[in-house]
Parts: C-alpha cells; structure tokens; sequence
C-alpha cells in the first residue's frame, strides 16, 4: 500500500473528521515479552496521531506508544511488556487524533498470551 504523499493524494482519501482504522490486530512474540500490533487506516489527506496503549488485567498501563503526523496507511510496530510478569488478558487500545480536531476513532482489542 502506498504512503501519504501531499503532491499525490490518493483518489477517495478521507478528511481528518473521517479517518478510521479499517484493522488492529495483536500478535505476541513466542516469548511473550512482547506484541506486535498491526494498524491498517483508511487513506487520508492529513497525517493522523496515532496512539496505542497496553494494558495488563487490572488496567495498569504495561506499553504504549504516539506516532506524531503518521504517514504510512498500513503499519506494524513492536510493544515490550513492562514489567514482564505483568498478567492478562490484555487489551490494546489504538486511537486516531489529529491536532485541531481530537480523536476521531478508537478501538480495542483484548486478547490473551498463549501459554508457555
């Protein structure tokens, strides 16, 4: 899939207001000390913030991270598990924002490590 690029939009590409996930999924490592979380957005004409935060069975916050003025419409990033003995079921939340307008979506996914 193609990046954001301002000399070039993409033919259909949303306004900020309009920017969805169109999928967020969570793959753990074979190990367990970490995820990897794919994002897949709907093409845009602004770059969105993107954020996604971890958390662990009693909602302490065990990863997270903000990417300012993302580019890329389909991505996969790695999150550590901090502290590793942190427990599931886990739920991931991944947010779209923009600056002048706020979060325009938001979803969350919960999922479980598999067993060692």
């Amino acid at each position: 899939m193609p990046r954001f690029n301002p000399l070039h939009p993409i033919d259909g590409a949303a306004e900020p207001a309009q920017v969805r996930f169109t999928d967020l999924h969570v793959e753990p490592w074979a190990d367990n000390s970490k995820v990897r979380v794919h994002m897949r957005l709907t093409p845009f004409v602004k770059p969105p913030d993107l954020h996604a935060v971890l958390t662990d069975a009693q909602s302490n916050e065990v990863a997270s991270v903000s990417i300012i003025e993302n580019v890329d419409f389909d991505l996969v990033f790695t999150l550590h598990i901090r502290p590793p003995t942190a427990q599931g079921p886990f739920t991931l939340i991944g947010r779209i924002e923009y600056e002048e307008t706020g979060q325009v979506d938001e979803r969350s996914v919960h999922f479980k490590l598999p067993e060692d």
